[in-house]
């Protein structure tokens, strides 16, 4: 009797730091077998040893048996497991490393756990896949920029590895077999075909596999068995827009379907959680947190999909926590998220210890962005001539879903759109009463709009930073694999980026992307200081000869090069009079 055949995995996720100082993580894998197999419970064994003054010092070796979470069969009647394994590591005063394998299954691999009076180092990213229309082989693949992460790894290590969403790409399930009739049928109404066994079968192996292909290969499986992950979700991670089109479409079987599903495989692959394991429910969300994940937060039901919001709050040090809100389940076309979410996010955050300073908040998209109102305006219209002449000449102009312009749903997508704008400073505002409140210096950091910049929020009046509860960075970091925006959609961007805005100053708040890139990748100056158009990633730490929270954004100097310069953000900590 055998473990079976590994597919994907070892892969780590990063849970949090409790009270009584012990670290918790989680490892899955994936194992594959015949129909009439006998497989065998696969066994996670691991040692966190530290460097003493003679060297190595092991401490005890541990072992954690597989809980199975759910098995996955196929077509051709083959079973894939999904295995989970418990990490629990004792904090110390000094940093440690954890060498784990799983006899028959994996190598023995390291990751790093801090000592107990330290601040976690990070990695931040988003946006890890590529568009269907885009030319892989010009960018060298997927795995420059992640090649440099673990280059920068390797010279100091990384304490988790934040997924800010669209971790994997899954837009090309509408072109499977069984279901690209009806997913491409140019309907201007959502298709009434109901789900048929064949469609479920087809959109479960999609993700299944498309799964198996990007987390089971690659220098990003590389690092996700070596640098704990931290993930959160986008529309990408289910299909393109979901969340953000009409309730017409978001309810039809199919599409509905599809959606459902890409949640379920999100929790498995990303989350290495089964709702109905981990007694989870859509219908009694009164428990905050049911689970064995010590982060988890729930919210209230989904909107469309039969998952609650599953947000997280995760400890990254005495200073530092980060909170990941769900943006995804409770997505409509006039909502982001629901008030439930929000209160038992912020009810989490309001009962952090008094020592932590710094707040990390991760919203999937951009809260701090150039507007882009009139364009959004002018494609919802009907009567618009311009766009009833491009739906009829270009065949990519009208998603297939329903017929409405390609580009909508990205701007529906977006917090500054007119109809998430209220939403929007509503959240800023109960930001700004938690930063005061609980003095914490709170940052937004987001992904999805394939370009690196950063917003900044900040009181109307002349308030040293340090001083101001409202002086909050909005870091964007996008995209570590994707393909950047052209260079005139840039240039736009940047254009619109000069512009002020005034949806705050009811708070005595302003708002404005900063000049960060003076310097273009070749060190010379240039106009389009606000947004950067390259692959990127983020690397965040604490200064703590200041306190300062520090972000480095990692640029690729030329496409596919996988080679970075770094464009550096500072913010203080909270010193409020």
């Amino acid at each position: 009797m055998s473990v079976g055949k590994r597919e994907v995995g070892p892969l780590l996720r990063y849970d949090t730091v409790d009270k009584e100082g012990t670290y918790h993580a989680f490892a899955l894998v994936v194992t594959s077998s015949g129909p009439e197999s006998q497989v065998k419970t696969p066994v996670l064994q691991y040692t966190p040893f530290f460097m003493g003054e003679s060297g190595n010092r092991s401490g005890k070796a541990m072992q954690s048996e597989a809980a199975k979470i759910w098995v996955y069969k196929d077509e051709s009647n083959e079973l894939h497991h999904f295995w989970r394994f418990k990490i629990e590591v004792p904090l110390l005063e000094q940093p440690q490393q954890v060498a784990y394998q799983v006899p028959e299954l994996s190598e023995v691999i390291t990751f790093c756990v801090p000592a107990a009076h330290e601040n976690f180092r990070w990695v931040g990213h988003s946006c890890n896949g590529f568009s269907s229309s885009v030319d892989t082989e010009s960018f060298n693949g997927a795995d420059p920029l992640w090649r440099d992460v673990m280059n920068s790894h390797a010279e100091k290590p990384y304490h988790i590895c934040m997924g800010g969403g669209d971790q994997i790409y899954c837009d090309k399930i509408s072109q499977e077999k069984e279901l690209s009739v009806v997913l491409n049928a140019d309907n201007t109404k959502p298709n009434p075909t109901p789900v048929s066994p064949e469609i479920e079968t087809a959109i479960d192996r999609f993700y299944f596999f498309n799964y198996v292909k990007w987390f089971g290969s690659g220098k990003f499986s590389e690092a996700a068995a070596r640098i704990p992950m931290v993930n959160m979700l986008d529309d990408h991670d289910l299909i393109d827009g979901f969340g953000t089109y009409p309730d017409d479409l978001m309810r039809s079987p199919v599409f509905n379907r599809v959606g459902c599903r890409g949640y379920f495989f999100y929790l498995l692959f990303q989350q290495f959680m089964n709702d109905e394991v981990d007694n989870i429910s859509n219908t009694d969300t009164s428990d905050p947190n049911p689970s064995i994940f010590r982060s988890l937060i729930i919210g209230g039901p989904g909107a469309f999909i039969p998952f609650p919001t599953h947000s997280l709050l995760v400890y990254l040090g005495p200073k530092q926590y980060m909170l990941l809100i769900d943006c995804r389940a409770q997505r409509k076309l006039l909502q982001v998220c629901a008030p439930d979410t929000y209160n038992r996010c912020i009810s989490a955050v309001e009962q952090l210890p008094k020592s932590v300073e710094h707040l990390i908040v991760q919203l999937g998209v951009p809260i701090c962005y150039p507007r882009m109102v009139k364009l959004e305006k002018m494609l919802e219209s009907k009567h618009n001539p311009i766009v009833g002449l491009a739906k009829m000449l270009l065949p990519g102009f009208a998603n297939s879903f329903n017929g409405q312009v390609e580009l909508l749903d990205d701007l529906n997508d977006h917090w500054c759109a007119a109809h998430h704008k209220r939403e929007r400073n509503k959240l800023i505002e109960r930001m700004q009463e938690v930063a005061l409140k609980q003095r914490l210096r709170i940052t937004f950091i987001s992904g999805d709009v394939h370009a690196g910049g950063c917003g900044l929020l900040y009181t109307a009046l002349s308030v040293q930073p340090a001083h101001d509860h409202r002086y909050m960075l909005a870091v964007i970091t996008s995209a570590i694999v994707n393909s950047p925006p052209p260079p005139p959609v840039i240039t736009m961007m940047n254009w619109l980026s000069r512009k002020k805005h005034r949806s705050l100053f009811y708070v005595n708040t302003r708002e404005k992307m900063l000049p960060l890139f003076e310097y273009d990748l070749e060190d010379k100056k240039q106009n389009n200081k606000y947004i950067m158009g390259a692959r990127n990633w983020c690397a965040a730490y604490m200064d703590e000869s200041t306190g300062e929270l520090v972000f480095d954004l990692h640029v690729e100097k030329s496409r596919g090069s996988g080679v970075s310069k770094v464009y550096a953000m500072r913010t203080p900590p909270p010193r409020y009079k």
